[in-house]
């Protein structure tokens, strides 16, 4: 399935875009596992099946949503051990992978992430907009920061010009993480108004992410035309594309999904 930004935004749509997350995540993981560690393919294997299945169960919404959130949250859990298991013995050198262990731990915090989501999701909780545009933030601009560093990993060397605004974006976003951080700190809680700094700071977000979900399309398009050199997994811009677009979605619209 090609990139869309067209999800639904209901209960089905949020369990399904958390799950269609971890499911490209096991299989942008897959590609990077040596064929000695057979035991973490098959099940690394097993949670993509799962997840998948699960997946296409929200997106065309069958089944009652109290038992989906429940099968969501069981997936996302076992894959969330898997990966967090992994990271440690990435950690001790006692595994063959390629993939770069500070991508482990994104992945881990996007299944920790969904699970936080889900459990809002079942108790029916309130997060004023001023909670949400700091939440989002300080979660988000991290992730966002680290899809720029991976599509660095992912580039060859000779593309310099790409490379060089890739890490220009990288570095502004990472500015921007340290921002985020600070107002969290600095508003303190209850935060049950959408102060003037906060409020320039999500519009700033929001422009920026647009911007950037535009620039992953581009890069996709240069990838998917044979047009610069990069070793990335075909639709991995995609996905990065589709999580700048939800959050600035998210902030225009004051929640957490």
């Amino acid at each position: 399935m090609g990139y869309t930004d067209k999800y639904e935004r209901d209960a089905y749509g949020i369990i399904a875009f958390w799950l269609r997350n971890d499911y490209d995540h096991g299989r942008f993981f897959d590609r990077e596992i040596s064929h000695y560690e057979i035991e973490l393919a098959r099940a690394n294997q097993n949670n993509i099946q799962r997840l998948g299945a699960i997946w296409q169960k929200a997106e065309a919404k069958q089944g009652d949503l109290g038992t989906l959130i429940n099968e969501a949250q069981h997936a996302t859990s076992e894959f969330h051990s898997l990966l967090a298991y992994t990271m440690d013995k990435s950690l001790r050198c006692e595994v063959i992978i390629s993939t770069p262990v500070s991508l482990l731990d994104h992945m881990v915090r996007e299944a920790e992430e969904s699970q936080k989501v889900f459990k809002l999701m079942e108790s029916g909780g309130y997060v004023t907009p001023a909670d949400a545009t700091i939440h989002e933030t300080v979660f988000w601009l991290r992730q966002m920061a680290d899809h720029l560093g991976y599509i660095r990993h992912y580039s060859d060397v000779s593309n310099y010009e790409v490379n060089f605004q890739v890490t220009n974006m990288m570095q502004k976003f990472e500015r921007l993480l340290l921002q985020a951080n600070a107002l969290k700190t600095m508003i303190r809680k209850p935060r049950n108004e959408m102060l003037p700094v906060l409020e320039h700071f999500k519009q700033t977000i929001i422009k920026e992410a647009k911007s950037l979900e535009a620039f992953k399309l581009e890069l996709d398009d240069l990838i998917k035309k044979c047009a610069i050199a990069t070793t990335s997994p075909p639709d991995l811009l995609e996905h990065i594309a589709r999580e700048a677009h939800h959050l600035w979605r998210n902030l225009e619209e004051g929640i957490i999904t």
